[in-house]
């Protein structure tokens, strides 16, 4: 694996022949124009003082948002904009290409985050290279977090080889936070559909969770642990009887549960459009006895699916040029408390 990271270079036009944005919104992911006057204006989304904060987006194909040819591609512009406003110190991606073009494009975006917030943000990407067409990767400030033991984990891949049969290892780092915050994180995504045997897979993965972040955290000789993806939670239409994706969601939570682990509540309903509705696909998984968690701690979905019990998904225009997922994000309390 390669560590991206690149200073200084600049998308798009120069500041001086851009046009004025129009009169921006509150919200990032409206249009680019208001994302950028909330950033000239020095807008972010809040952050409670003490806070590392960490989260997870998943990019839709990045940067071709499709798999086929000819398809609207990423607006990489909008998406540093966007990044930039959520104020990420780590980020668990998914659905990242890892093509040469996809790899210019990531050194791109880093370039245009970097400028816009003034950090140090690098990516790292799965060991899977040409083997998989997507791919499960981390991005960190270094301005804020050291990240090292960067490793492939096969167990999250349910067919039990890190690559294999295009399905999706996860991606896992030891982080440290300025303030002293000190954990393991893990990126991850598990198989989509509702079928028998996409809800199986998805089953499997979910299985090997707990193992998968024991052998983790043992290595790290500290069990505070934070995974973060694209789970797919969206049940299985096809089984008899069949499982609703509230139904899978509380299947897991009371596995994880068993493991000491936390699946944590979400303040939205959804936070992707499926079938019409918005469906709760990802999730941040912590370790329930990690002290660093604040109380009653929820996992926050930005963009439109912001409002608790939200239906909506996100803008048609924010869909087509960033993605049909929204991100979600967690503040923990940016000590070591152990």
């Amino acid at each position: 694996m390669v560590v991206l990271t690149v200073f200084g270079q600049v998308l798009g036009r120069s500041r001086a022949d851009r046009p004025a944005p129009p009169p921006a919104s509150k919200d990032a992911f409206t249009s680019a124009a208001s994302c950028q006057e909330l950033l000239r204006k020095g807008e972010r989304l809040a952050r409670p003082p003490g806070r590392a904060r960490f989260a997870s987006w998943n990019l839709r194909w990045f940067p071709d948002g499709e798999p086929r040819e000819g398809a609207a591609k990423t607006d990489l512009a909008w998406l540093a904009c966007a990044l930039g406003w959520l104020d990420v110190d780590v980020l668990a991606v998914q659905e990242m290409k890892q093509t040469p073009g996809a790899d210019r494009a990531l050194l791109q975006l880093l370039a245009e985050l970097n400028r816009l917030s003034g950090g140090r943000y690098v990516a790292r990407l799965d060991d899977c290279g040409s083997r998989v067409p997507q791919h499960v990767g981390l991005i960190w400030n270094e301005a804020r977090v050291s990240a090292e033991g960067l490793e492939t984990v096969a167990a999250l891949n349910p067919r039990e080889g890190a690559c294999q049969d295009q399905l999706r290892p996860g991606l896992a780092a030891r982080v440290r936070s300025v303030g002293g915050l000190d954990l393991t994180v893990v990126s991850a995504h598990f198989k989509s559909k509702t079928d028998a045997r996409a809800f199986g897979l998805r089953e499997k993965s979910f299985a090997a969770v707990p193992g998968a972040l024991a052998a983790l955290t043992a290595r790290a000789r500290d069990t505070d642990v934070l995974l973060l993806g694209d789970l797919n939670t969206m049940g299985c239409r096809s089984c008899s009887p069949t499982v609703s994706a509230t139904q899978e969601q509380d299947l897991v939570r009371q596995r994880l549960t068993a493991a000491s682990l936390s699946l944590l509540p979400a303040d939205s309903a959804g936070t992707e459009l499926f079938g019409g509705r918005s469906t709760l696909l990802d999730h941040a998984v912590v370790a329930a006895s990690m002290r660093e968690l604040p109380a009653a701690a929820r996992v926050h979905v930005a963009g439109s699916c912001a409002a608790a019990g939200s239906k909506r998904a996100a803008p048609a225009e924010a869909r087509r040029a960033l993605s049909d997922h929204c991100p979600i994000v967690l503040d923990l309390i940016d000590r070591d408390l152990d």
